[in-house]
Formats: structure tokens, sequence, C-alpha cells
């Protein structure tokens, strides 16, 4: 089966190597988000204003603010026609190159600012002979005019190894080439003892390219040493070979209070012949309240031919992660699995998949997937989100629950799925390929529309999920399969017609009343959705509209009343929700 062999490896990103200078003292901070909070839609660190990622450089400082921001500290220049013998504290007397920055130590306030427009080669590093503070980071930036671009060659361009406290701004880092260089972009990384939270680390505004590794990664690997108080914003990575941006640690949860926004992963490639996942665009991994939001991440992981394929924009082994108004297209897998759009896998719990559109990947558009033999996958939601021709390899579908899955709300999703040549497609399906007795427990599927063509089913769900399912409903959905009647593969069994299927399983009924439909939606334009290209213009996505007289309008369950669902509070066009006399069917609210 196409998932079989998918967890038999934990889904996380390998370590890469540390930066051997000396270790110090580090200070410990814990923060997290409550899940609570990250249910209803909101975030302290959630950010919805902005230019789009694809704006990703902002304007660089003037030397005058760079100086009054940097009161507490030293600032150091480099630049090309400088020379080392200089005192670096000064544009006149800068510093020339990257291995003089090396052999100093830097403290609270500091600041190394290289100049715009010019390239210096080699790996600039730091460790825990270098602290900040969020009082004081450690600022690495650029001065004049544009960006500076650090040149890693065949290594890494920047690297922070066992510590904390800096801000990495308003730099371009390039490598060799994804086929030559064997480092990443931004890697930085800890392997203290003590299970240590190291605090505050921004990124903003950075491009990295060229990397056979990760474009920007933070990742731990001693029990739960991580990160805490992380934020990346406005930057991109694209053309590397294992991963855009990406977040791993040796255990589940480890890092805290983690921060994506604005950015932009494309054309990471991925890598033949591993046996794990790689070409991923976005990854959250082992995180414990973070948000992903106003992102985009496509045309990603055509090179991955391992048995777990790669996602545009995912989380696993994390708790209370948001992930929202983000595109995520044109994707791929070389292999059996995934290259999907989105993605809460294994040890995800209390997450929320939300107001995000997904379109032409090779794999499902939203997963919930959990292979261990545990009850780590819980709590999680997926609403009002759109997928548009996703599935279009590997017999995949629209929306994909596989393995044990507990306590999923999925409600007031638009999908829309016509014919792919490379595989038997369904709109929605529910299953436990090689792992048979992992089964779905209170799995709820509510006010969604299902469209399909082509005679595609609009639902799959496996024997093996049935015989141990317990409270798996579906109630209120509108399936709609264009001039035919809509079919459900229920076990071994095709059912057409949404009454045969009702009647023969008890599903589509609320207290003794028959719900759900069966009828067109009345989109505006269904199939013609195309690329947004900004995640800040969503709205633009027309296609999915309810037009003026829908029958999804005020036709859909009151989840609020009726079971209690803590549905937020605007639809994918973030507009409020309910309007007029109840709730609609799928992602729009109709006004």
């Amino acid at each position: 089966m196409y998932r079989k062999a998918r967890h038999s490896h934990r889904r996380r990103s390998v370590p890469n190597s540390p930066i051997t200078r000396s270790v110090g003292t580090q200070r410990v901070l814990a923060r997290s988000v409550m899940a609570v909070l990250l249910l209803a839609g909101l975030s302290a660190c959630s950010d919805i204003t902005g230019v789009g990622p694809t704006s990703n450089s902002r304007l660089v400082e003037p030397e005058s603010a760079l100086r009054a921001m940097s009161a507490a500290g030293t600032t150091y220049y480099v630049r090309p026609n400088g020379s080392d013998r200089n005192a670096g504290t000064s544009i006149a007397n800068a510093w020339k190159t990257i291995n003089k920055v090396n052999g100093r130590n830097f403290g609270a306030g500091d600041r190394i600012l290289f100049q715009g427009g010019s390239v210096f080669a080699g790996a600039l590093s730091f460790n825990a002979a270098d602290k900040g503070s969020a009082a004081g980071p450690i600022v690495v930036s650029s001065y004049g005019s544009g960006r500076a671009t650090i040149n890693g060659g065949s290594g890494t361009a920047i690297a922070l190894y066992n510590t904390s406290g800096f801000e990495i701004r308003n730099l371009m880092m390039v490598g060799a080439g994804r086929t030559i260089n064997t480092g990443s972009g931004l890697n930085i990384y800890a392997d203290l003892a003590g299970n240590v939270k190291l605090p505050y680390i921004r990124v903003d505004s950075v491009e990295t390219s060229g990397f056979g590794k990760f474009g920007i990664v933070v990742g731990s690997w001693n029990n739960t040493t991580g990160f805490s108080d992380v934020r990346i914003t406005y930057s991109s990575a694209h053309d590397n070979g294992r991963a855009g941006v990406s977040t791993f640690a040796q255990a589940p949860y480890s890092h805290q209070n983690v921060y994506f926004g604005h950015l932009l992963s494309y054309n990471n490639s991925g890598v033949a012949g591993l046996t794990v996942n790689s070409g991923s665009g976005i990854t959250m991994g082992s995180v414990t309240g973070g948000v992903i939001e106003r992102s985009i991440a496509h045309d990603n992981g055509w090179l991955c031919d391992a048995p777990e394929g790669p996602v545009g924009i995912w989380t696993y082994d994390s708790d209370g992660v948001i992930i929202q108004h983000n595109e995520s297209y044109h994707n791929r897998t070389n292999g059996p699995a995934d290259g999907g759009g989105y993605d809460l896998d294994q040890n995800t719990r209390n997450s929320v998949l939300q107001y995000n559109y997904s379109h032409d990947n090779d794999g499902a558009g939203y997963l919930l997937a959990h292979a261990p033999d545990n009850t780590n996958h819980s709590g999680n939601t997926v609403r009002y989100n759109v997928s548009e021709n996703d599935a279009r390899k590997n017999s995949a579908a629209a929306i994909v629950i596989w393995g044990r899955t507990i306590g999923a709300e999925i409600y007031n999703n638009s999908v829309y799925l016509a014919p792919s040549t490379t595989g038997a497609l369904v709109a929605l399906k529910v299953h436990n390929a090689s792992i048979p007795t992992h089964d779905v427990k209170n799995v709820h599927i509510r006010n969604n529309t299902f469209y399909t063509t082509g005679g595609l089913k609009v639902l799959s769900v496996s024997a093996g999920q049935l015989s141990g399912a317990i409270d798996l409903r579906f109630e209120g959905n509108n399936y709609f399969a264009g001039s035919t009647a809509p079919k459900f593969l229920w076990g071994s069994t095709t059912y057409t017609g949404l009454a045969t299927w009702r009647s023969a399983t008890a599903q589509e009924m609320l207290s003794g009343v028959a719900v759900g439909s069966q009828i067109d939606p009345d989109f505006v334009s269904p199939g013609g959705g195309g690329t947004i290209g900004n995640a800040d213009q969503l709205g633009n996505l027309t296609a999915y509209k309810l037009k003026a007289g829908s029958p999804m309008v005020n036709t859909g369950l009151d989840l609020r009343q009726k079971f209690g669902t803590n549905v937020g509070p605007i639809d994918f066009y973030v507009a409020s929700i309910a309007y007029g006399a109840g709730f609609d069917v799928g992602a729009h609210e109709w006004r």
C-alpha cells in the first residue's frame, strides 16, 4: 500500500553536524503558547499584517539608526576593502573577512554589519562564547545599500552552535549548488545537556539558496534540549536539496514558542536515495506552541523517492501549532507517498489547519497521519480550508486521515477534485493501510463540501478502519459529483447516492433526522482557482465563493449549539461567522 513504510522511521530531519567551537554556560528560558488560544485561532505571536512573501527584502537600516539601536554594545563593520588589522568599529576602519569575525567573541548588544551589495566568502560561525539576549541581541545584518551576501561555498554559510540571543537580518546566503554543497544556509543547532531551552532567535529578511541540506534550520539533539522564542519572518529558501525552512529535535515537543510568518519556500528538490522524507517546503518539527502563517510553499520535493514523502507545509511531534492563511501548491514526490500540501503528522496534538489554500499537489491537500501505537495524535482541527485538484499522484485524496487519529474535527472545508492520469482519486479518504489495528476515534466530519467530477468517488473509508473505528461521524456535508450520483466506498461496498449510503450506514443522520445533501454547491468558478501567489491576497480566490442563492447558504449545522464546537471567528475569506440565518456549508460564509 502507498503508505506502508512511511513511518517506519520517526518523521524528522536528521541533525546537522554541529560547529566545533567551545561551549559555554547557557541561560534557560521556557515559554509555551496555550492550546486553548490556538484552537480559538488566536496567538500572541501571530502577525497578519505586512507585505506578502513575494517581497522578502526590506529596506536596510541607515547607519544612524543602526548606531542608535546598538548603544548597549559595539557595532563592527565588514567590507571588501577593509583590513583585518583595523579595529572594525567604523566604516573607515572596517574589517575585511569573515575569518576576522570568527576570531572574536561577541556579547549583548553587539552588531556585526556587512557592506550591502558585497559578497563575503566563508563560513560565519558563533558559539556559546558569543551570547546575546532578548534585551540586547547580537545582530548580524547589512549596512548601506542592499543586502550583503555570505557565500558558504561548499559548506554552511552562517552557523549558531549552543548559543542564542541573536538576530540574523537583511542578508543573502548562497551555496555552491544543492548537488555540490554539503551544508545549510543558516544552521542554528544545540546539543547541550540538561534539557535547556535557549531563548531568543530572530531571522528576518534573509534569502538562502544553493545548499545541499537546508535553507534555514533550527535543530537540537540531546533529549528535550531546544530553543524558545524563535521568529523567522519575511524570508525565502529556494533551490536547496534537503528542505527549505525546518525545525527538528531528538524528542517531541522540545522547542517552544516558534513563529514562521511571510516565508517563501520553493524549488527545494529533495534528495534521491534517502530512506526518510526530503524536499519539504516549511516544516515545524518538535514544537510546543507554534504558528506558520501568510507563507507559500511550491514546487518542492520532486527528487524524493523515499517511502515517506515531502509536504509543502507541515508539522510533526508538536503540540499547539496553528497553520493558517498559507498557499501550498505544485509540491511533488518521486516516490510512493506524499508530495502534499499540508500535514499534521505523527504525535501532533491540539493543532489547527485553517484558512489555507492547497492545489495541484501530488499528494493530499490536507493530511492527518499517525503510525505509532499510541494516542498522541489527538485534539486536532481542520477547518475553513480550500483544496483544488490535489492528489495528482499515487491514488491519493484531497483530505486523508491515516492511522490512529483521535478527537479530530474536520469541518467547513471546500474540496474540488477532477480526475488525474496517475491514479484513482477520492475527495476524502479514511484508512489505516499497513497498521490495521490503529483505528480512528471521535473523528467528526461536518459541514464540508466535496465536489468531484469525472465519476470520482466522494468518499472512501477502508474496511480496516471500519472494523475498529469508534465514533466516526459524517454529518451535514454536501457530496456533489456533477451529472452523476455521488459514490461512497464504505469498506468493500460502493454505494451510489447519498440516500443509499445513509440507509446502509446510518451516517448523515442526526437525532433521527436525515442531514447532508448531494447538490451543486453553486461555486463561482469550481476548478478555476489557479495560483494566488501572495498569501496576503488569498481573498482573491473567488472561485470557491458561493453565489447568491446557493443551497449551501444558511443550511450548515450549528456546530456551536449542537456539539459545543469552537468554530473560530471567521471563514476562509476572513469574514465573521455566522452571517444571516445560520452557518453555511463549506469554507465561504456568503454575505
